[in-house]
């Protein structure tokens, strides 16, 4: 019986051995795809998300750029590919590629200039964050918010549509009955705690909005007058930046481009920002 292991556990490991040693090669008809990504006004911007997925195929392969605006894809198989770029606060950029050879593709992102677009396409948390809490009735009433009115949704679903305090208080009426569920009860009960607030929830919530609005217009304005503030925050140079780079690091390249596109709406102290951020 130990003879038999003795020569299974040989053949296994002589097996191992062989396929670690047996270099990966790219099939004959692959081909590689790489290019640069700028805002529209030439700017490299680092960290963008470029994907490419082929005609015919529901695979998608998605790689990041390097800190000097540059992606590169794994060896493709040939043929016509759909290539997009997305960022931040920047429209999504997309072109026809036809990958019969090795082919450069550039692509430039224009800034997203609808204030209400730009809103909608912030991460959920990243709006629920962004509410004030400077004050200690502020804090309080985010705090409830975070508490009482998430259960039937993600916490920035109702901060992408724009009331004033009255329209505010129209969705509380409905929400303070829902009870988490997203279904009106036969007979609804209001919840105690949001009733008791809701003339400061929805007056709050209008405020935080405009603030909103009012930063966004400010950044616009800057991003105008000089280049994107969204590469400003770049990921550290690494040697060797391809698709297959570390996880970590492409997570923390895009903390970095979600934390500077916060910025751009954040008028917070740099400190309270950091808290949030990469």
């Amino acid at each position: 019986m130990t003879t038999v292991r003795s020569v299974l556990l040989a053949s296994a490991a002589s097996l191992v051995v062989a396929s670690l040693a047996a270099p990966t090669v790219a099939r004959a008809e692959d081909q590689l795809l790489t290019g640069t990504i700028t805002s529209a006004s030439g700017e490299k911007l680092g960290g963008v998300t470029v994907s490419a997925k082929q005609e015919g195929s529901t695979i998608s392969t998605h790689v990041y750029t390097d800190e000097s605006g540059n992606y590169y894809f794994p060896p493709l198989p040939a043929g016509k590919y759909q290539v997009w770029a997305q960022a931040l606060s920047f429209e999504p950029a997309k072109t026809a590629v036809d990958l019969s050879g090795t082919k450069h593709q550039n692509l430039a992102l224009s800034p997203i200039t609808d204030q209400e677009r730009l809103v909608r396409q912030m991460p959920s948390q990243m709006l629920a964050d962004a509410l004030p809490e400077d004050t200690e009735a502020d804090a309080k009433i985010k705090k409830l918010f975070e508490n009482q009115c998430t259960g039937c949704h993600s916490p920035g679903y109702p901060l992408q549509f724009k009331f004033d305090q009255a329209g505010w208080n129209k969705v509380i009426n409905l929400m303070k009955v829902v009870q988490n569920t997203g279904v009106m009860p036969a007979n609804p009960k209001p919840n105690a705690i949001i009733e008791r607030e809701q003339k400061e929830l929805a007056a709050y919530l209008a405020r935080a909005r405009r603030k909103l609005d009012e930063v966004q217009a400010a950044a616009a304005a800057d991003r105008r007058s000089r280049p994107c503030r969204l590469a400003a925050l770049r990921s550290p140079a690494q040697p060797g930046y391809r698709h297959f780079r570390h996880k970590r690091g492409q997570v923390q390249s895009q903390r970095r481009l979600r934390l500077d596109a916060w910025n751009a709406f954040e008028d917070r102290p740099v400190a309270a920002r950091r808290r949030h951020g990469a």
